[in-house]
């Protein structure tokens, strides 16, 4: 108490005083306001700096020898920890380490601090720390003491040195790895941690001193105090920065930040408007926030943050969107936390919804249409069929002998006849194609007949064309797997359409090959050919192509979009080769079978 009641304050100590109470403030508002890896190390940082300023402060404003050295050697807990703490600090910051209890850490803030003091404690003594020649001194009108420094105090200092060298390398191994960005940030930290040992090297080594004081804490307590302002303006003076953080409090959808311990840290404030009073505080947990909490917990428990369905919360649907916040300094643990953004996709989902209602609609819709075509074509089959036989049967003498007049009006009836038939078949397959009722039989068939056969079955129609059938091919000798009904439609529709493409005395030409595991029926012709880009008309239902200003075919437009789904449904495929003015070739693949004795049918869908 002595002490205490003998101060006298100078410019000195008042500075010393200054600079604590700048501390002071300095660790209030890290306390208070800010979150960051290390943060309890930093704290404990200041706090040692504290302790050793206020002793500086009141050394500096002692006059007698022995509370100066008394308060030299009071300061020494706060000597030892704060190397201790800063090292800690350096490491926890840079590399991200997870914030838990640490038993071999908290010893060495115990432990080595409660030696010195001890130390300290019991120097006049043992005067193992400062011996028995230190003395007051007095110089240009200023009185400080000359230490005559003990072989602890080397001891101690060696250890401290330890401790920053270590906080030194880390930094170092730090800016080697980080982002450029972040490696002005790093060369400050490098700075401010070899500032005060150096400091602390010429007060050492050469006796460097401050109004007659170790520089070190001077040197220290400014170092802090620079960077824990660099903290507060390395976001205030950066345009980049300020345009995020107001992107963050202005935009509409809720947006919260978790730590990467999935602790609460931060959210805007539509995401406190949205969860009201269950949202958390700094550092708490967020399994219990509605819909999103049990999410996070499952998706921490997977060891990946995210939902695939949408959430629906408080009458709204949102879309969760997280992304990770990277650390700039690439370590083991890269990540600082997650970004966890609600997107309000409500209106979408509605529109999404009527959308959906009226695609069901309009499914509804066709498959009535197609339902009524399919009766009608069928109703209308049955009369055709009967008008189509007593026209064969009235030209063929059913009724007596025809006059020239009569048979040819008859002779345009039945082919009028013929083609409204046909007419009807092709609708009546599409309807079933559409509905998914066409039976398919899938049979072994000989692919050398089956060529054979639709040739010669063409060959009438061909010559009433004036054009001929050749097959240019030699027999392949394979079975294939296909409907023969419906296959001899596919090639038949190919057929007929070459025929009516290719100029009098012309010569269609078919071949087969194998390719693969399916057989390549050929049908080139040497008509005008269909212009580049009509694949979709060539193969559409109910269209036409043109060439210049006048149609290729004056047919329905059903046939070859009808003989493209039957071979698909077949399992083959079916495209063409054409060029304008040389001529067409289509090309139909064709499913070889895999067993050549096999003769059993097989349904197809």
């Amino acid at each position: 108490m002595t002490c205490l009641n003998s101060l006298y304050f100078t410019f000195a100590s008042a500075s010393a005083t200054a600079l604590w109470a700048a501390c002071a403030l300095v660790l209030i508002w890290v306390a208070r306001n800010h979150r960051f890896a290390g943060k309890p190390a930093f704290v404990l940082t200041l706090l040692a700096m504290l302790w050793w300023l206020l002793t500086v402060a009141l050394d500096l404003a002692s006059r007698s020898e022995m509370c100066k050295i008394g308060w030299s050697l009071a300061a020494w807990p706060g000597i030892t920890l704060l190397p201790i703490a800063w090292a800690f600090f350096v490491v926890d910051y840079t590399m991200n380490l997870e914030q838990r209890r640490q038993p071999i850490r908290l010893l060495l803030y115990i432990l080595l601090p409660g030696l010195a003091g001890l130390i300290a404690l019991t120097n006049d003594r043992t005067h193992l720390l400062y011996r028995a020649d230190t003395r007051l001194v007095t110089q240009g009108g200023a009185q400080f003491v000359l230490f005559d420094h003990g072989p602890l105090f080397f001891a101690v200092a060696a250890v401290l040195y330890v401790f920053v060298t270590l906080a030194l390398g880390v930094l170092a191994y730090a800016f080697l790895k980080a982002k450029k960005i972040i490696r002005p940030f790093l060369g400050v930290l490098i700075t401010i941690t070899a500032a005060p040992l150096a400091a602390n090297l010429a007060y050492v080594g050469w006796g460097i001193t401050v109004f007659g004081f170790d520089p070190t804490p001077f040197m220290f307590a400014v170092a802090l105090i620079a960077l824990s302002w660099l903290l507060l303006n390395n976001t205030m003076m950066d345009t980049a920065a300020q345009a995020r953080n107001l992107l963050f409090y202005a935009m509409q959808d809720p947006v919260i930040i978790i730590d990467s311990a999935g602790r609460f840290a931060g959210a805007n404030p539509a995401a406190k408007a949205l969860f009201g009073r269950t949202m958390p505080r700094r550092g708490e947990p967020l399994d219990h926030l509605e819909k999103l909490g049990p999410i996070l917990t499952a998706s921490e428990n997977a060891g990946q943050i995210g939902s695939a369905e949408p959430i629906r919360l408080k009458g709204r649907v949102f879309d969760l969107r997280v992304l990770p916040i990277e650390s700039p300094i690439q370590t083991k643990r890269p990540l600082l936390g997650w970004s966890i953004a609600l997107v309000d996709i409500t209106e979408r989902e509605l529109s999404a919804e009527a959308l959906r209602e009226a695609l069901a609609r309009a499914e509804a819709a066709n498959h009535a249409k197609s339902q009524f075509l399919a009766m009608i074509s069928h109703e209308l089959r049955t009369p055709m069929t009967s008008v189509k036989g007593g026209l064969d049967l009235a030209l063929h003498g059913a009724a007596g002998e025809l006059s020239p007049a009569l048979r040819n009006v008859l002779t345009i009836a039945q082919r009028n006849s013929l083609r409204l038939l046909k007419l009807v078949d092709d609708v009546l397959d599409l309807q079933k194609l559409d509905l998914s009722t066409i039976n398919l039989v899938l049979e072994d068939l000989d692919a050398d007949e089956f060529l054979h056969d639709v040739i010669e079955e063409y060959e009438a129609f061909a010559t009433q064309a004036n054009v001929r059938l050749v097959n240019i091919s030699g027999p392949v000798n394979r079975r294939l797997r296909v409907d023969p009904d419906r296959l001899k439609q596919v090639v038949g529709n190919v057929i007929s359409n070459a025929v009516k493409f290719s100029p009098e005395g012309a010569a269609v030409e078919c071949s087969t090959e194998v390719v693969g595991a399916r057989l390549r029926l050929a049908v080139r012709d040497p008509g005008i050919g269909i212009p580049e880009n009509k694949e979709d008309q060539v193969f559409g239902r109910f269209n036409q192509v043109e060439s210049g200003t006048k149609k290729v075919s004056g047919g329905s437009g059903l046939g070859m979009h009808i003989a493209k789904m039957l071979i698909e449904r077949m399992g083959g495929a079916i495209f063409y080769d054409s060029r304008l003015g040389i001529g067409t070739t289509f090309y139909i693949d064709v499913p070889i079978s895999p067993d050549p004795d096999t003769a059993a049918p097989t349904p197809a869908a």
